[in-house]
């Protein structure tokens, strides 16, 4: 059994700090910062309360705002900088691209998190939920957690979503 978190960037700003740089460059604003601070503190809650649920391999774009947002991620489960990677093949990418991301995550993880961008996002956790609990779009920093019975990461197919949160739906502490 193998379980999996789809963790979309945080609120990012409207442009690049740079005029010639483009979307890729963008960071989070405040709201962002601030939603990443306290989904930290919540991912350490639960690392803490559902050991299971703790990621042990970090998947993220390479983008700005994705390595931003995967820093709270990885300090909030405690994730070291040696189970960590970042992956340009899923900048701004669709759903086939992420479900190869994950397929590639090394055998000996039991839970991996991959911090990524929409659509692409929104799209694989409603390719892998149940179609009852399809969504409209997997706000900033919304994350899904799935389960599936696979020895292989190369053999994701049937998932189970155990959570879908975001910032706006874990109560504030």
């Amino acid at each position: 059994m193998k379980q999996f978190w789809l963790i979309r960037h945080a609120k990012s700003a409207n442009s690049a700090p740079n005029p010639e740089q483009g979307d890729f460059y963008r960071d989070l604003n405040e709201r962002g910062r601030r939603d990443g601070a306290h989904m930290q503190t919540w991912f350490a809650q639960t690392a803490n309360n559902q050991p299971a649920c703790r990621p042990d391999w970090l998947i993220t774009s390479n983008a700005v705002r994705a390595q931003s947002t995967s820093e709270f991620v990885a300090s909030g489960f405690s994730i070291g900088a040696d189970q960590r990677i970042s992956d340009a093949s899923i900048y701004n990418a669709g759903p086939e691209s992420l479900l190869d991301a994950l397929c590639s995550t090394p055998a000996d993880a039991n839970c991996v998190a991959l911090v990524a961008h929409n659509p692409g996002l929104t799209w694989l956790v409603n390719a892998l939920s149940d179609p009852a609990e399809v969504i409209d779009n997997l706000p900033t920093l919304g994350c899904a957690l799935f389960q599936t019975d696979i020895d292989d990461w190369a053999t994701i197919t049937k998932t189970r979503r155990l959570l879908l949160v975001s910032p706006g739906v874990v109560v504030k502490t």
